[in-house]
C-alpha cells in the first residue's frame, strides 16, 4: 500500500474534499496500520531471517533473544560500567553507540532509552567500525549465541531501565544452524561444533568444566559466576596484555587473529600461579597489589608457552613485552576507574 497512490481529496462532482485536518488524522492512522504490520511482519519472520544470516551480516536484537555462552564474568569490571553510567548518563549511550559500530555519541535528550535505538543518535552510521561490534553465532533455529561481550551487554541488562528490551545491533561472527552440506544441526551437534570452534567457554569461574545445558538462559548479572581474575584481566589490559592483532605472528607477519575468552585464558593462568585469598580485593592498595603481581607472572611467561585450554601461545593471546608501569600506577589514584568500581560495589 503506498500513499502516494490513494487519492485523499477527491473533487469530482458530487464528492466532498476532506478537510486539512481530517486528512491528517486519516494519513496519521494509515501509517499506524502499516506501521504495525511491519513490525508484526518483522517479529514473526526474525528466527527465519536470522537462520538465513552469514558472518558479517548485521542484525538488530533484543537482548532477551541472546543466548549467552560463558557461565562467569569480571563483576567488578561490570560494576565499573554500571558507575560510569550512574555519573554520567551519556556514557551508557555512548557505550551503546561504540559497540554497534556507530562511533560516539552524537545526541540524546531526557526521553532517550537504551530500549529504543531511535531516541538517540551516533555520529557514525551503524557498522561503520565493525571491529568495534559484538558478535553473535546463529545456532539451530536462528537461535542467538553471543560469543562476544558478556561484560557490556549484562552492563546494559542490568543498568536502570535497562533489561531484556534493550535493542541493539550486532555481528554475525558465523552461521552454526547447519553443516557444509546444507544439513540442519541438531542441538547436540551444534554445541559440539561450539566446542570445536572454541565459541563457548567449557569451564567456570573455579576452572571446573560444564557443559552447555549449565550456561545462563539469558543475560543479566544475577545468573552468572563472579570470576575475579576475569576482573583482575580488565584492568590488565594495555598493562601486560593487549589485543591479539598488537602481536605479529612470526610465521606470517601478520597480526595474530582475535580469539574468544582472550582473558579468560589468561585468567586460568593467573589461577594456577595465583592464590587470591592472600589479596584482600576490596580494598584498593591489595587490589593494585595483586595487579602488580600478576602483570609480572604474564610478561616472563615465555612467549611460545600455551596458555590455560586456549591452545595458543602467549604471543598469539596478547603478551606485552614489559609491563606499562605508568597505567598501572594510573589505576592506584583515588579517581580511578578501579577506585569507582570498587565504591560502587561496595554500595550495591
Amino acid at each position: 500500500m503506498y500513499l502516494n497512490k490513494i487519492d485523499l481529496c477527491p473533487t469530482g462532482p458530487g464528492q466532498t474534499r476532506l478537510g486539512g485536518g481530517l486528512l491528517s488524522a486519516f494519513v496519521l492512522l494509515l501509517s499506524g496500520l502499516m506501521l504495525y504490520s511491519a513490525n508484526l511482519h518483522a517479529a514473526q519472520s526474525l528466527s527465519q531471517n536470522d537462520l538465513q544470516a552469514k558472518s558479517g551480516d548485521i542484525i538488530q536484537i533484543k537482548l532477551s533473544e541472546l543466548h549467552p555462552t560463558q557461565i562467569a564474568v569480571g563483576k567488578l569490571q561490570i560494576a565499573g560500567e554500571l558507575a560510569d553510567y550512574a555519573h554520567d548518563s551519556k556514557r551508557l549511550f555512548n557505550e551503546l553507540c561504540k559497540v554497534q559500530g556507530a562511533g560516539k555519541l552524537a545526541e540524546m535528550n531526557a526521553s532517550s532509552t537504551p530500549k529504543d535505538p531511535s531516541s538517540y543518535r551516533c555520529k557514525l552510521a551503524i557498522g561503520t567500525k565493525k571491529t568495534d561490534m559484538n558478535t553473535v553465532d546463529i545456532g539451530p533455529a536462528g537461535k542467538l549465541y553471543l560469543t562476544d561481550g558478556h561484560h557490556a551487554f549484562n552492563s546494559f541488562w542490568d543498568v536502570p531501565g535497562g533489561g531484556g528490551d534493550v535493542t541493539l545491533s550486532v555481528l554475525v561472527g558465523q552461521n552454526v544452524s547447519h553443516d557444509s552440506n546444507g544439513k540442519a544441526l541438531t542441538q547436540a551437534q551444534f554445541e559440539q561444533k561450539m566446542t570445536e570452534l572454541k565459541h563457548f567457554l567449557p569451564i567456570d569461574a573455579e576452572g571446573k568444566l560444564i557443559t552447555f545445558s549449565q550456561l545462563p538462559n539469558t543475560l543479566g548479572m544475577s545468573g552468572f559466576q563472579d570470576d575475579p581474575y576475569r576482573s583482575m584481566l580488565y584492568y590488565l589490559r594495555g598493562i601486560s596484555y593487549d589485543k591479539s592483532d598488537k602481536n605479529l605472528n612470526p610465521e606470517t607477519g601478520k597480526p595474530y587473529p582475535a580469539i574468544p575468552f582472550l582473558e579468560f585464558y589468561w585468567g586460568q593462568l593467573l589461577q594456577s600461579k595465583m592464590d587470591l585469598k592472600h589479596y584482600n580485593l576490596h580494598k584498593q592498595d591489595d587490589y593494585i597489589k595483586a595487579l602488580k603481581d600478576a602483570a609480572a607472572l604474564m610478561v616472563n611467561v615465555p612467549k611460545q608457552q600455551l596458555i590455560g585450554q586456549s591452545g595458543q601461545t602467549a604471543a598469539a593471546l596478547g603478551q606485552m613485552n614489559s609491563i606499562d608501569e605508568k597505567r598501572l600506577n594510573k589505576l592506584a589514584k583515588p579517581d580511578s576507574k578501579l577506585a569507582k568500581a570498587l565504591e560502587y560495589q561496595a554500595n550495591h
